[in-house]
């Protein structure tokens, strides 16, 4: 009777208003909506309501923040990396680690593939934030390196291709600047987790937070709360002990997952060779394969544009290859002009499951075919006045008699896992394998031939 113990509990425990709490002054937070503030906001929150506090929060500059709460004028630090309080000797480090997080290389993948550090020549960061100034200290060499002070200013530098990299803690990145561009690659350089701090004058306190926080561990409420804002587990380990099987499910593609020894297949079986379980693959038509991974039927999804995949799911960082553009094909270019320009009504066809219609006028009807080449025939036949494919579909004879029109640019392909704990962990081992397969050279030979591993732009361009 789970609900009786709870009610009893709650009769025996004093309601504490608001105005009874003492207060605590803290520094507000960087990215106040993000999933990790509100997760800290809320556990912190619950955690010294029970002991008799509320958090006030006042805003200030990150540098300046450190020096008043090591100075008392703060009551402590809300979240911060685990090395601080080497650098700031009156803030005690409360025991407990939040989450875990990455500094992290920012950079567009077309320019550099997988862009790990080795391949930069400049770089760009924040100010004021020890844990890129150990990380860099303790580099015995690395690219000239501009610091700024805020982090706007710091993207922008990035997006404007002065520098080839930013380097950040991951969670100060707004969600805006990857969803301004799929080509945004982040890769991350060193992980260290996240704390909550106090002045030394709370010693006592920071004990009875500690015990309160472990108490609400074990009660289940920190893990509740991490499911509510989508915190992953501390320290998922690379290990998937006896896990049996892990399964993928991906579309029939020729020379790339239609056959078990096909490209996205054999990578997918090396990124996970040194787990040594089985991996389950399936082709499929694409839409019913987007299905069944949204259903939770499979772990992973291979080979999804970044929009393709479900809400709330994970994507890896790394992309496995680069898709060539979209083309609208017609009879002539002046009939594509007065449809996709003039918005003259025109009918298109896709193939099934495909979602290119996103990138269309609203004056297109769009219909689905099994394949490109149906879609080919009902355009012989009248039926549509444009398909909506990729030219590599079209044979020679094809490509000459009929009129082409690029409608998005190439973008990148990559896996979905399911937003598990176990997703959370096969993304970390799939990306750490993916990475060394590419370091190696390996995956090179996966390709069918080396123009399409250059296309698929996973190592800097010469």
């Amino acid at each position: 009777m789970r609900w009786a113990w709870s009610f009893l509990l709650a009769l025996s425990c004093p309601v504490l208003v608001a105005d009874e709490l003492k207060t605590l002054k803290m520094d507000s937070p960087i990215q106040p909506d993000s999933p990790h503030s509100l997760f800290v906001g809320e556990l912190l929150g619950n955690a010294y309501a029970s002991l008799g506090y509320r958090l006030e929060l006042e805003s200030m500059p990150l540098g300046r923040s450190f020096i008043e709460a090591d100075e008392g004028r703060l009551d402590g630090l809300r979240d911060r990396g685990q090395s601080i309080a080497n650098a700031y000797p009156h803030l005690i480090r409360v025991p407990f680690p939040l989450y875990d997080f990455n500094l992290v290389l920012l950079a567009d993948r077309r320019r550099c593939g997988l862009c790990e550090l080795s391949d930069m020549n400049s770089l760009v960061t924040l100010r004021g934030f020890q844990f890129q100034e150990d990380y860099f200290n303790a580099q015995a060499v690395h690219p000239p390196l501009i610091k700024l002070g805020d982090t706007k200013a710091v993207l922008d530098m990035l997006t404007l291709k002065r520098v080839d990299a930013a380097v950040l803690t991951e969670l100060i990145v707004p969600p805006s600047f990857y969803q301004s561009s799929a080509h945004w690659i982040q890769y991350p350089l060193d992980s260290a987790s996240i704390f909550h701090y106090l002045h030394a004058k709370h010693a006592a306190l920071a004990r009875r937070l500690v015990s309160k926080l472990e108490e609400m561990e074990l009660t289940g409420e920190v893990w509740q709360l991490r499911q509510k804002y989508g915190i992953p587990p501390i320290h998922i380990a690379p290990s998937l002990g006896p896990a049996g099987k892990i399964s993928a499910i991906s579309g029939s593609w020729q020379g790339y997952t239609d056959t078990p020894q096909a490209t996205y297949w054999r990578m997918l079986r090396r990124a996970f060779a040194e787990q040594r379980v089985e991996v389950e693959t399936r082709p499929s038509n694409w839409k019913r394969a987007k299905q069944a991974f949204a259903e939770g039927r499979f772990d992973m999804l291979i080979g999804a544009y970044a929009f393709e995949i479900p809400p709330g799911m994970l994507r890896s960082d790394v992309h496995i290859d680069y898709e060539y553009p979209v083309v609208a094909v017609g009879p002539d270019a002046q009939s594509l002009a007065l449809m996709l320009d003039r918005g003259e009504p025109g009918k298109a066809c896709q193939v099934l499951g495909y979602e290119f219609a996103k990138w269309l006028p609203a004056n297109i009807e769009v219909y689905e075919a099994s394949t490109a080449q149906n879609c080919l025939k009902l355009l012989q036949s009248q039926r549509v006045d444009m398909l909506v494919d990729f030219s590599y579909n079209l044979s020679d004879e094809e490509r000459i008699s009929l009129a082409q029109r690029e409608i998005k640019e190439a973008l990148p392909l990559f896996v979905a896992f399911q937003n598990s704990s176990r997703g959370h962990l096969l993304k970390k081992i799939f990306e750490q394998g993916f990475r060394d397969l590419v370091a190696s050279g390996e995956v090179a030979s996966y390709f069918p031939e080396q123009l399409s591993y250059r296309q698929a732009r996973l190592t800097k361009s010469p």
